[in-house]
């Protein structure tokens, strides 16, 4: 009975020793040369050592399935933790008579070296059995196996983890034609950088954007902000273009701007629909979101990579809920008339499926989606800039339409204001000469006197109020736009056929067949006006009123100049303002100049006066051409 107990326990220990001396297999002798493997499958793995072969070996491996996390697996009933190294072995059997294989490791969580057949053929960072020894480094890369002329390639691949909260092998090895595999590393670089220059030149250009139009500033520059947010998640995660042009790039740095980039296109994605649609966001999910994303924020700036990298999962499955309820919160401003566009709602649907691929990558279930992350991030950006252009395109037209609406508001109630005001002298003239005639049966004869000194003062005072009541029903109703295009012979014309005044014209040979836009209907008012004013303040010895018409290359400049009392320098600080006063002992004052002013400017020319002092006072517009 003892001599067969003695017999089972040295059969057992043999087979034990044959089994730990028989190397993890994968067979690959079927390769064609032309597709990609997984090096999924079962791999030697050999927990606190770092061995260049198996003969170094000081304790007996465990079969681990990679890829994995070394941290999710128990040896001798003890979990192991995140930080740590170790090293990974497998027997790869790849025919001798296809392509120069080559191997595609995406990540290696967070140093390593790759070994084969006993040579050293890549580092990535520092290996290390401590913190101080190691340092970490992350970029896909290929290594060639073009070296070896044997069929069969004993990989060993050191890792050493003490950053991450993943560790190890956390995502599968591609086998393949090595120079295929570098032009798939390359394109998806590649495809990174494309997507990444979108959002930057999206994020400058909405910043440039919102600085010219202030009244969308909160939106937009978040917008912005969200853009360039992304911008560096795509060149600072998935195949590291960053890490690939600049391999000196500190690793602690690097997984903190990784992590924080992420975080803070959620903050500023967030805000932006916040502040897009404020009456539509539910006020307490927007005080929990900025709550939890800003703690995150914080948590990745004060606490160790360990800890902040744990927490992003839950964070991400955090995100697919938000997800729809921003998606919720754009439908409900399209139902509530809003300034949305159904691409808004489309992208967001489509964010919302990449957050959610995202999150099945970074917990690698079902492996890598890189190639579909890519093309529904594409379609999120299309739609998205299209959806931001047709709606700021309606929020700037309903601003500029309500800016207009109360522009016309404040003139209207700035005419009002004058007529109110100039309106009083002729009414209180009337008022008098009422008066006069009533008392006039009293006294006959005095009456008899001044008559005629009543009915002019009357006449002239229901003169003045009919110009005022039709200068204010002319800029009531009048759509004072730039609808007719002259050129300079076409303008000299029309001011000879509507004014019996001398005209002096200057053309410019060089610019004849210039046009400009203008309205001549209003301008025919603006110019009567201006003239009114002139003939009106021009005594009877003085030398006529004039126009003169001037070009200068493409701008024309009319003048109306007259020779009468002239204007002092304190009324032309107000004039053309709603602050202008009636002043018989002065040129171009009250209602009609200001009106005349800002139908000029609503034509888009301009209007300035200059005083000769006695000589007399001219009155410039300015158009431009077209």
């Amino acid at each position: 009975m003892k001599i067969r107990i003695a017999l089972i326990l040295i059969f057992s220990m043999c087979l034990n020793l044959i089994q730990a001396q028989t190397p993890s297999t994968i067979d690959l002798s079927d390769w064609d040369g032309l597709e990609f493997y997984k090096l999924d499958g079962k791999w030697d793995f050999y927990w606190n050592q770092l061995i260049t072969n198996r003969r170094e070996a000081t304790q007996a491996p465990v079969q681990v399935e990679v890829p994995h996390d070394w941290s999710k697996i128990s040896i001798d009933g003890e979990q192991l933790p995140d930080f740590g190294y170790a090293t990974y072995a497998v027997r790869l059997i790849i025919p001798k008579d296809k392509p120069p294989a080559g191997m595609l490791i995406t990540h290696a969580f967070s140093a390593y070296n790759v070994m084969v057949n006993d040579s050293l053929i890549y580092e990535s960072g520092v290996v290390g059995k401590s913190k101080q020894g190691y340092k970490g480094y992350r970029e896909p890369k290929v290594v060639s196996f073009r070296e070896f002329k044997t069929d069969t390639l004993d990989v060993v691949i050191q890792v050493s983890n003490y950053h991450h909260t993943n560790a190890g092998l956390y995502y599968s090895l591609e086998v393949g034609d090595a120079n295929r595999l570098i032009k798939v590393l390359r394109t998806n670089q590649g495809l990174s950088l494309f997507l990444a220059g979108a959002f930057f030149i999206t994020g400058f250009i909405l910043i440039a954007f919102s600085a010219a139009y202030r009244h969308l500033s909160l939106p937009v520059p978040f917008y912005a902000l969200f853009s360039l947010s992304m911008m560096y998640r795509l060149i600072g995660t998935d195949y590291y273009p960053l890490h690939a042009m600049l391999n000196t790039l500190n690793f602690d740095l690097a997984i903190c701007l990784e992590y924080l980039s992420g975080y803070a296109a959620s903050l500023f994605g967030g805000l932006f629909v916040f502040t897009l649609y404020p009456n539509q966001t539910n006020v307490w999910f927007k005080r929990v979101f900025l709550a939890i994303t800003i703690a995150n924020i914080i948590l990745v700036l004060v606490t160790p990579s360990v800890f902040f990298t744990s927490i992003l999962r839950y964070y991400l499955i955090f995100m697919i809920l938000s997800g729809g309820v921003f998606l919720y919160t754009v439908i409900k401003a399209k139902i509530d008339k809003e300034p949305t566009s159904s691409y808004l709602i489309s992208a967001f649907l489509v964010l919302v499926l990449w957050v959610v691929v995202q999150t099945l990558d970074f917990l690698n279930i079902y492996g890598n989606h890189f190639g579909l992350r890519v093309v529904l991030l594409t379609i999120a950006v299309i739609l998205a800039n299209l959806a931001l252009f047709k709606t700021f395109v309606m929020r700037m037209d309903i601003l500029t339409k309500s800016r207009a609406e109360m522009e016309y508001q404040k003139s209207r109630q700035t005419m009002l204001s004058l007529i109110s005001h100039e309106i009083k002298m002729p009414v209180a003239t009337l008022q008098m000469n009422m008066e006069m005639i009533k008392r006039s049966s009293e006294r006959p004869e005095k009456f008899a006197k001044v008559k005629d000194k009543i009915v002019d003062l009357s006449l002239s005072s229901v003169e003045s109020i009919k110009r005022m009541l039709h200068d204010f029903i002319y800029f009531m109703t009048l759509n004072q736009t730039a609808s007719d295009k002259i050129d300079f012979e076409e303008l000299a014309q029309f001011v000879e056929e509507n004014w019996n005044l001398q005209v002096f014209a200057q053309a410019d040979p060089n610019f004849e067949s210039t046009r400009f836009a203008t309205d001549k209907m209003t301008l025919k008012y603006i110019m009567n006006t201006l003239i009114g004013n002139a003939l009106k303040f021009s005594r009877q010895n003085d030398a006529p009123a004039e126009i003169h018409l001037n070009q200068k290359g493409n701008e024309l400049i009319i003048e109306v100049r007259d020779y009468g009392v002239g204007i002092s320098e304190e009324q032309l600080q107000s004039l053309g303002t709603n602050q202008s006063k009636v002043d018989e002992n002065q040129e171009i004052t009250g209602m009609g100049f200001y009106l005349a002013k800002d139908l000029t400017e609503r034509l888009g020319h301009k209007l300035w006066i200059t005083s000769r002092g006695s000589e007399g006072t001219s009155v410039f517009i300015s158009m431009k051409s077209i």
